[in-house]
């Protein structure tokens, strides 16, 4: 066909990418595909530049970044300092010129890869992506032949030389999520195996996140060996039809899948978006087409095909709740309290190949840390950012807030594990009662401190919520300076003419009040 001919039907769809074009739909075309001629300089050297995508109101997409200087230089003066795709920044003065050079081509044009999925095996974290051709990356723990982060691009496996793109790539990605206290203001230390000194090392900062909190974070799943038969060989074709042997769809990527149909079919919030596609999502093993249902449909192959996902994610709106990086947290809050309730019910324990030697127990103190280091991120994404706030987003963080203080409220009991080999009455009250460590022991403005810096208005729409909180806490007992807070913080949201009309788009947001007849006189004396 000449160049002067019209486009065929086909020809358009290289416009709808995530990059320069569409990924391929498995990793065992991506193998084949791999067998080819294709060169990664062909993925990059299209001439389409990959502009921005337009919405329905003419506005930018949240699929491409803000502007090219999210993942340039910081400054272009001083080539000491980057910025990364995740916005995180690094300080590169400790690397030599070679591997400075690397860090700063690799971040300034990242590659486009997908991560598919991620396991702990043998003390070895495991991460699978697609770019043109699978990429597995290890990280292993200091006894492992993995204790510097690997890939298995041919770059990495011929020489020993500074990390491959896909390996900074992924350790930024990581880095994002398991960083609590970080200060944008201050870059991170890039070490020369391509990752901030700040984490320690990426195996034990996984370890003590914990993989599979990890992976909602990173919109990846987490495979056990037994899924892919303990296959070594993670970029073959048998790896592929291990993994779509796995029946149940990822909780995860289930509510991801309906914050993103909301959003689109529907103004409900996703809370209340077609319940019955979530109450009983279909395995990953069904055929996607639901004869009469295109939502259902949708559905099914957001769940069934990654690529699908992460593609229909790119054209999300950064206003839309799956891109809510509050509601976001909240849901990692919410994770990791039902892994400390399951802690605390399940007799059986986790096998060693499947984590358990590794991570260590799912315990108060873990929940804890999580819990604080959330909190912090909430701090810094309210006080520490280029533009203020608008007043969806101030909303949903005093939502996530109110939620977090609220599960922690209703959490306050022993949390031990049946098969603990020590006695309960012999394990401080702190290292097994949530509440008690987070509020009731000491007061240190558990979540008030952010909460009480937030605008009247923001927090106004879950006033009968505290409410029911100061209440519990008059019976579980808590500092009277922190409950003096409490009722400052009260009296000041009804001042300002709070409704009390909760948000309820976040569970925990909700409130049994339906008034404000109820005496607003609550005691603050600790009650045992």
């Amino acid at each position: 066909m000449s160049s002067s001919s019209s486009p065929t039907p086909v020809a358009k769809f290289r416009e709808l990418s995530l990059g320069r074009r569409m990924p391929p739909t498995t990793r065992a075309q991506a193998h084949r595909q791999s067998l080819s001629d294709i060169t990664t300089s062909d993925y990059y050297n299209d001439e389409d530049d990959g502009g921005g995508y337009i919405d329905d109101d003419g506005g930018s997409s949240s699929s491409e970044p803000e502007s090219d200087s999210d993942s340039s230089l910081v400054d272009d003066d001083d080539h000491s300092i980057i910025r990364s795709p995740s916005k995180l920044v690094y300080k590169l003065d400790t690397l030599s010129h070679d591997a400075r050079l690397r860090v700063r081509e690799a971040f300034k044009d990242p590659p486009r890869l997908s991560l598919q999925y991620c396991r702990l095996r043998d003390d070895v974290y495991a991460f699978q992506m697609t770019e043109l051709v699978p990429r597995s990356i290890r990280i292993g723990s200091p006894d492992s032949p993995f204790a510097t982060p690997r890939c298995s691009c041919r770059e990495q496996q011929q020489t020993a030389g500074p990390p491959c793109k896909h390996l900074l790539w992924l350790l930024d990605q990581l880095v994002k999520q398991t960083l609590y206290d970080y200060d944008p203001a201050s870059p991170l230390t890039m070490t020369a195996d391509g990752y901030p000194e700040e984490i320690g090392d990426p195996f034990s900062d996984i370890s003590a996140f914990h993989l599979d909190v990890l992976a909602d974070g990173l919109r990846c799943d987490v495979v056990t060996p037994g899924s892919e038969e303990d296959s070594e060989n993670t970029d073959s074709d048998e790896a592929e039809e291990d993994e779509n042997q796995r029946q149940h769809p990822n909780p995860h990527r289930v509510d991801e899948a309906r914050e993103m149909l909301s959003a689109v079919m529907s103004s409900s919030s996703p809370e209340d978006y077609r319940p019955d596609l979530c109450s009983n999502p279909p395995s990953t093993g069904k055929k996607p087409v639901k004869r009469r249902d295109l939502e259902g449909t949708i559905f099914r192959m957001l769940l069934a095909n990654n690529d699908f996902f992460h593609y229909f994610l790119s054209q999300m709106r950064s206003t839309d709740p799956v891109n809510d990086p509050f509601r976001k947290l909240s849901q990692r809050v919410d994770r990791v309290l039902r892994e400390l309730d399951s802690y605390a019910t399940t007799s059986t324990t986790i096998p060693s190949s499947e984590g358990g030697s590794a991570e260590g127990p799912r315990d108060v103190a873990w929940a804890a840390r999580h819990i604080s280091g959330v909190i912090g991120l909430v701090r810094t994404s309210i006080f520490k950012r280029d533009r203020p706030l608008e007043p969806q987003e101030r909303t949903s963080a005093a939502r996530t807030l109110v939620h977090i203080l609220a599960a922690v409220v209703e959490r306050n009991r022993d949390f031990v594990s049946p098969t603990s080999t020590t006695r309960p009455a012999a394990i401080a009250r702190r290292d097994k009662n949530l509440f008690l460590r987070l509020v009731g022991d000491r007061d240190e403005d558990f979540v008030l401190g952010v909460l009480s810096l937030l605008p009247p208005d923001a927090a106004a729409p879950f006033l009968h919520s505290l409410e029911d909180i100061l209440d519990q806490l008059g019976v579980n007992g808590a500092p009277a300076t922190y409950v003096e807070k409490f009722r400052s913080l009260i009296a000041r949201l009804r001042r300002s003419g709070g409704s009390g009309l909760a948000i309820t788009s976040s569970p925990g947001a909700g409130s049994k009040r339906h008034g404000q007849s109820q005496s607003h006189d609550r005691g603050s004396k600790r009650m045992r």
